[in-house]
């Protein structure tokens, strides 16, 4: 299962699943994108997929979410949806913030809760990859609730890779850094002074699958390991928050000065 599988990084989680030979349930919001998406690989690889229109902010979404794996056999999940948006705090609205803690916490704690009970219940192997972000290690401005939540998929993923690997379940936070998917184009960063490094949807995809079974929480691409390293356990913190509060000033600030 694929949530969040239409665009973007979900995509690339897609295509690489099928590849491998996997058949499919993809969860998403935008219907026209997932079936085209779903065409695709049932074309190329001669895989199964079941398609789930679904907003993952629904108060039912875990639930529905579940029964389709339930009903399928599912033993591997993929929760990459997420709420983003670039912007001042105060200037989110109440139904702006519900929807970040639904989508980017409540919806995917159920479900990696009730997912988990399921396997353990059937008495079978999974596993599980939370899509993350380096945001939820380093907390730049105008990204504070996007990065507040994705320090909570960071957490569970850390807490539970030890809890769970005795009833046969892997799990994994993957801490993307910059993805130019259309979520982050839509953001409309500006580039003309600073420019990020980027890592390609497919690599992220690729290296998280690899790495589920031997840690806890993995950075795809060595230059985003090595400015994380620097950050964090180099630059004093005062250091390291002013570079990546500058850097945001630089793509973002000019939005939002009067």
């Amino acid at each position: 299962m694929v949530a969040g599988a239409a665009e973007g990084i979900g995509e690339a989680f897609t295509l690489s699943l099928a590849e491998q030979g996997f058949n499919l349930i993809l969860v998403d919001r935008n219907q026209s994108a997932m079936h085209v998406l779903a065409e695709k690989v049932a074309g190329k690889h001669r895989v199964e997929s079941i398609e789930l229109h679904l907003d993952l902010a629904a108060a039912d979404a875990a639930g529905l979410c579940l029964e389709a794996a339930k009903s399928r056999d599912c033993r591997l999940l993929v929760y990459v949806a997420a709420k983003s948006r670039i912007s001042r705090f105060l200037s989110l609205t109440t139904t702006e913030l519900d929807a970040f803690l639904s989508v980017n916490t409540w919806t995917m704690l159920h479900v990696v809760n009730g997912f988990s009970n399921h396997l353990k219940s059937e008495g079978e192997p999974g596993g599980i990859i939370l899509m993350s972000s380096l945001a939820g290690l380093i907390g730049p401005k105008y990204a504070a609730t996007y990065a507040a939540t994705k320090s909570f998929a960071i957490r569970l993923a850390e807490a539970l890779h030890d809890e769970l690997k005795a009833d046969g379940i892997d799990i994994l936070a993957c801490c993307a850094g910059t993805v130019s998917t259309p979520t982050y184009r839509d953001s409309h960063p500006d580039f003309s002074r600073i420019r990020p490094v980027f890592t390609d949807a497919e690599d992220v995809a690729t290296y998280a699958l690899k790495k589920l079974g031997k840690t806890a929480r993995c950075i795809p691409g060595w230059r985003n390991r090595l400015l994380y390293f620097l950050l964090m356990r180099v630059a004093p913190w005062s250091l390291a928050s002013r570079l990546v509060n500058g850097a945001m000033d630089k793509m973002y600030g000019s939005a939002f000065r009067p």
